[in-house]
């Protein structure tokens, strides 16, 4: 997978990010919530964000990034519009981080990504460097 150095966009995305993960996690609902916070830029440079909402039933919790890009297209924006998107983790003891970080989307979200834009830069860590991926190109054997 081909990935690019961040621009100074996706560092000041990044940046908001983390900062937006230190306000929003709740250590206290749920044995810690809205641990991930994800943030898309459009376009016009606007950013937009998301928080993982945990629930006692799994099924109905959620990631960061459909929240990010929700807000972007109920702003008016169009999926082509969405230009970068990173994820950040709340560094917890049982995890291998004392900081906030960007993390990969799972699964699911690769593919809602690759949905709105393939060509969003999507922000990564990647052989001990963050770096830019194109959210297409996380889905290597996509078929459709």
């Amino acid at each position: 997978m081909e990935t690019a150095p961040l621009s100074d966009a996706d560092d000041a995305l990044l940046d908001h990010a983390i900062a937006l993960n230190r306000e929003a996690y709740d250590p206290d609902f749920l044995d810690g919530a809205h641990i991930v916070t994800a943030s898309v830029r459009t376009a016009d440079g606007s950013v937009y964000d998301g928080v993982s909402l945990p629930a006692s039933i799994g099924r109905a919790s959620n990631c960061a990034e459909p929240g990010a890009v929700s807000a972007a297209i109920a702003a008016g924006h169009s999926g082509s519009d969405i230009e970068a998107c990173v994820a950040v983790s709340y560094p917890l003891p049982e995890h291998d981080a004392d900081e906030q970080r960007p993390i990969p989307p799972c699964g699911v979200c690769r593919e809602l990504l690759a949905d709105y834009n393939p060509e969003m830069r999507v922000i990564v860590p990647r052989d001990g460097e963050i770096r830019a991926a194109r959210a297409g190109d996380l889905l290597p054997v996509r078929p459709w």
